[in-house]
């Protein structure tokens, strides 16, 4: 199982002592274990079907329900989980084939052994049943891909179409094509010089172009050009045709002459088009220029070079997988990856680069070895949305990159301001804002008390953060030094609450603490704009808490007690994170009256149990629930069970992230 999940337990016929002790077996090891007891048949059929369980022993000295019940009922869920018999003799055979194996009752150490030993065994499996389901996954969308791809294509091996995309089946007027002898679709004018050129195809390298005459299904005769190339399906070599018809592609002026891809003026309509409808698919824009493009020029001719550039153009697209090709300048070649995020576009184009560089192209008897400089441009919810504006931003990149030598690949970065700590705070805010450097982090609290729901804390993030940088923690406290500045705050207010409404609209029960700085407290309509906000987005004042520093409240204590008694009518808590940095914090707290206390305490440090036992005191005293941060062992978890805290958080259970994804389920 995974370091951070607790081990969901099924535990049949035991009573309560034998159950206690195999919970204590498992915690003593450092396992967080959660239980459930079952004494009977329709109770053990509501749980396999009701929740997802990790191991189940079953009590042969003590239990009701009889071995044979259990194995049916187990057998009729089709559940995959380990199911280990506890007796008082464990050389008897498997009672039931639905056993794992048979265990005494009395060696707990042996039992931990085989426990942990089933449990690998199950996270291997759903390891395996997950990567296969994601093997399925990847099959299904690069079937997608080819069956939107923008050319009409199709594979033969053996001369028999193996598959034909949708445009391709249209072109040639049929409705499905797989398993079709391609010889039939054609002409009987034009079959001798199409089986001869598909005999030569596989041994050569080069892609071939011919005039062919395609038989469409009502008889009528489609004139094409087919482009035929290697090219492999499934794992097996076959032929890959690209049918252009007549009067369209480069009949009309969308595709470059040479290498049949689209070309600049098309390409960037393309582009255009791509960003208007995927510009949230976290996909890439991937510009290649040829380093040594005018030298190439020089020494072979115009018709030369482009005989250069057809090969090349093969290349990348064999090595490159995308949705849209271009050609947008004489040495320049463009790509769009769709669903390809900028950092796997990058490996991809490195590997490319990487390839060309030790191939040697023949050309007209001449020997060359080409290199590219490669510019990836994200295209993400971030992403400007203007074509033009990407490619000439990819253009700077491979030029800069060509400068510097090239046969290298970059992904884009706007340049920037530094967020200096010298800066004026506004100036400072504003080119954070510009720079689109602000994001939220969400961090799952867990709960240890009878609180309902899910939690979690919102967090202030710069985004690719440099030494020397403002921190998004300084960032907060510098903006309360102009009281009236409330742009961040609000902007983290709609930021978070977009994420949680959207949470909540899938039935999910969930709870957001949001830190902001004390600038709220001296704005004095931000409770009625919250509260529009709210109901706008249909968020219950019960799914929020507003969280403060000690330090913001304890300088503001008026404005802080009129802004919570606010919240509090409109059904929002307040928390205070740095419990216990401000002297006599209690005595103004108890005014403050907060949900929830969170002790201030660096990332880096941990709090002893005596710390941790005074900080649990002081939330009693105020009457509010205490968050432990900074869980980072099952040690410290361990130790965190018995002094008795609300809540806890910190790497154990997950580190701060971009999306509120994490299981509860897993933690019981």
């Amino acid at each position: 199982m995974a370091r951070t999940s607790a081990i969901k337990l099924l535990l049949i016929g035991f009573n309560d002592d034998n159950a206690e002790d195999i919970i204590s077996t498992f915690r003593r090891a450092g396992k967080v274990a959660h239980s459930k007891l079952i004494n009977d048949g329709k109770e053990l059929q509501e749980q396999l079907s009701d929740s997802h369980w990790d191991l189940a022993f079953f009590d042969a000295v003590h239990s009701k329900l009889s071995i044979a019940q259990c194995g049916q009922i187990l057998r009729h869920a089709n559940v995959d989980l380990p199911f280990i018999y506890l007796s008082d003799d464990e050389n008897i055979p498997l009672p039931d084939t639905s056993v794992s194996l048979v265990l005494s009752n009395q060696n707990r150490a042996r039992l931990l052994f085989f426990a942990q030993r089933e449990l690998e065994a199950l996270a291997s499996r759903r390891e395996l049943d997950a990567t296969k389901a994601a093997l399925l996954e990847e099959q299904q969308r690069n079937a997608l891909l080819l069956d939107s791809h923008q050319d009409a294509v199709c594979y033969i091996t053996d001369g028999m179409i193996i598959y034909a995309n949708t445009l391709f089946c249209q072109q040639v007027g049929h409705d499905d094509l797989d398993g079709f002898p391609i010889v039939d679709l054609i002409c009987n004018k034009d079959q001798d010089r199409f089986k001869n050129a598909l005999k030569k195809q596989p041994g050569n390298s080069d892609g071939s172009t011919l005039e062919i005459s395609f038989l469409s299904s009502d008889e009528q005769e489609l004139k094409s050009s087919v482009t035929c190339n290697n090219a492999s399906y499934d794992g097996e070599a076959c032929v890959q045709l690209t049918l252009h018809e007549a009067g369209s592609g480069a009949a009309t002026g969308h595709l470059d002459a040479t290498t049949g891809l689209a070309n600049r003026k098309h390409f960037a309509q393309l582009l255009q088009d791509f960003v208007d409808a995927q510009r949230n698919s976290n996909s890439s824009l991937i510009v290649l220029q040829l380093d040594n493009f005018d030298k190439f020029r020089r020494d072979l001719n115009l018709h030369n070079t482009e005989t250069l550039i057809q090969a090349l153009s093969e290349r990348l697209q064999a090595l490159i997988p995308a949705q849209y090709y271009g050609r947008i300048a004489d040495d320049l070649f463009a790509v769009i990856a769709h669903h390809v995020p900028s950092q796997r576009a990058l490996e991809t184009s490195q590997e490319a680069l990487k390839a060309i560089e030790s191939e040697i192209i023949e050309v007209k008897k001449q020997s060359l070895q080409c290199h590219f400089s490669a510019a990836i441009m994200p295209i993400n919810h971030l992403t400007t949305p203007h074509a033009a504006t990407l490619l000439d931003q990819c253009f700077e990149t491979v030029q800069s990159i060509a400068a510097d030598g090239g046969n290298a690949a970059e992904i884009y970065h706007r340049d920037r301001q530094q967020l200096q700590r010298s800066d004026e705070i506004s100036t400072l805010i504003e080119e954070a804002f510009a720079d689109q450097r602000l994001q939220i982090l969400f961090q799952p609290i867990i709960n240890l008390s009878d609180a309902e729901g899910d939690y979690y804390e919102a967090s202030l993030d710069i985004r690719d953060w440099q030494e020397g940088e403002v921190t998004a923690g300084e960032m907060l406290r510098v903006v309360e030094k102009e009281p009236n500045n409330n742009k961040l705050d609000r902007w983290i207010v709609v930021e978070t609450t977009k994420v949680l409404a959207k949470k909540r609209a899938a039935g999910e029960d969930t709870k957001l603490t949001i830190n902001l700085s004390g600038n709220v407290f001296h704005d004095s309509e931000f409770c009625s704009w919250l509260s529009v906000a709210m109901k706008a987005a249909g968020l219950p004042g019960s799914a929020l808490i507003l969280q403060f520093s000690e330090e913001s409240i304890a300088s503001s204590l008026k404005p802080a007690l009129d802004c919570c008694r606010q919240l509090e009518s409109l059904g929002i808590g307040l928390a205070v994170r740095n419990f216990g940095r401000s002297q006599d914090g209690n005595k103004f707290l108890e005014h403050i009256k907060p949900a929830l206390i969170k002790p201030g305490v660096r990332k880096t440090d941990s709090l002893s149990a005596d710390e941790i036992r005074e900080i649990i005191q002081g939330g009693r005293q105020l009457n509010s629930r205490v968050l432990i941060p900074n869980v980072s062992s099952a040690a410290s978890l361990a130790v965190l069970w018995q002094l008795g805290p609300d809540f806890i958080q910190g790497s154990y259970v997950q580190d701060p992230s971009t999306e509120m994804s994490y299981e509860f389920a897993a933690f019981g």
